[in-house]
């Protein structure tokens, strides 16, 4: 398990989980893409100005498949989740762009690097990783970036896990369990009519990305900021005679794209929040 983080001789120790883990770095330094907007209201705690932020994309390129399961006792998870390797799918990729045109637009003065996992890490690994950070514990191959780079500020981003919730019209959602990580919910028995099509269909697809961001003051190993995502969008059935076939509502290329558009959108959505120092725990 990992090691509380020392901010003041930057170092750490690596354990089992980590001790197999691999780095990868790509130094970008953020453009300006104009000046920073005023948040709407003023953070409950002040904003944290970033000099050299490692931005930790650890998403990784799997996809959960999850099937809401039957049970009759609400203490349980009422999901089946399993995991399918894609490779080259882009979801790290998706945040690191995200976060840089953020910072750019709203810190143009900050410099980025940014860094992925070269070795997967199962979602259950990642939360404990993510958990680790609250309790300013962080692995070593971290620490060692921080270090090395002269880290001010990191940015962590990891899977999490949800209640499963896709919205429909007036304000409503559907969906049972919980649902973990990036990909698709496969719901087989609730009604549902496509309103451009016209076309209706008995269960739907539903798309999803469950993540989190923290930000990380190195100097003191305070988390200043975090943000989680938990976002949903149903897909129905089409094609006429292919309406039933629920997994058929998105071809293959669309399913990579439809995920890897709401992780960027989403991860965008929520940095000027992180930026301004909110969601902090």
């Amino acid at each position: 398990m990992n090691q509380p983080f020392n901010p003041r001789r930057r170092l750490g120790i690596a354990g089992a989980l980590v001790a197999v883990m691999g780095l990868s770095a790509i130094n970008a330094p953020a453009q300006a893409q104009g000046q920073a907007q005023p948040a709407a209201a003023a953070p409950a705690t002040p904003a944290p100005k970033l000099n050299t932020l490692g931005v930790f994309a650890l998403l990784g390129d799997s996809l959960q498949i999850a099937l809401p399961a039957d049970a009759t006792d609400s203490r349980l998870d009422r999901t089946l989740r399993d995991s399918v390797a894609v490779k080259d799918v882009g979801f790290d990729q998706a945040v690191l762009r995200a976060v840089s045109e953020s910072v750019g637009r709203l810190q143009p003065a900050a410099k980025l690097k940014m860094y992925r996992s070269t070795t997967a890490m199962a979602p259950a690994d990642q939360r404990a990783l993510a958990d680790g950070v609250a309790r300013a514990e962080l692995p070593a191959w971290i620490v060692s970036a921080i270090e090395a780079d002269k880290l001010g500020h990191v940015l962590i981003v990891t899977r999490s896990r949800g209640e499963a919730s896709f919205p429909v019209e007036a304000g409503f959602s559907i969906g049972r369990g919980r649902v973990e990580g990036v990909g698709f919910y496969l719901d087989t028995s609730t009604g549902m009519k496509d309103r451009s099509s016209g076309d209706a269909s008995i269960g739907f697809l539903g798309a999803y990305a469950q993540l989190r961001l923290q930000l990380m003051d190195t100097s003191s190993g305070d988390v200043v900021a975090s943000q989680d995502v938990r976002v949903g969008q149903i897909h129905v059935g089409r094609y006429g005679a292919e309406v039933s076939n629920i997994w058929g509502a998105l071809g293959p290329r669309e399913k990579v794209e439809v995920l890897r558009t709401l992780v960027q959108d989403n991860v965008a959505r929520v940095m000027p929040a992180l930026l301004a120092g909110g969601g902090a725990p």
